[in-house]
């Protein structure tokens, strides 16, 4: 299951089903988890990227050498 799928089942959790302080708590902290593993997964892929796409113009850049 992905992180966006699971987080949008525990709002619903949230929502509809009456729970403790404690409870509460602890589903909101799963949440909280839930989008920072998904948005640090968002940023390596972005970083990855970047890396790619500047090795890329290195290499292209790189004189032909016919030998």
């Amino acid at each position: 299951m992905d992180h966006k799928k699971a987080a949008a089942i525990l709002i619903s959790l949230l929502n509809k089903h009456p729970l403790n302080a404690e409870e509460k708590e602890a589903v909101q902290t799963a949440i909280g988890i839930l989008t920072w593993t998904s948005l640090s997964d968002s940023r390596i892929k972005k970083l990855k990227a970047k890396r790619d796409k500047k090795q890329a113009y290195l290499i292209s850049s790189l004189p032909n050498l016919d030998l």
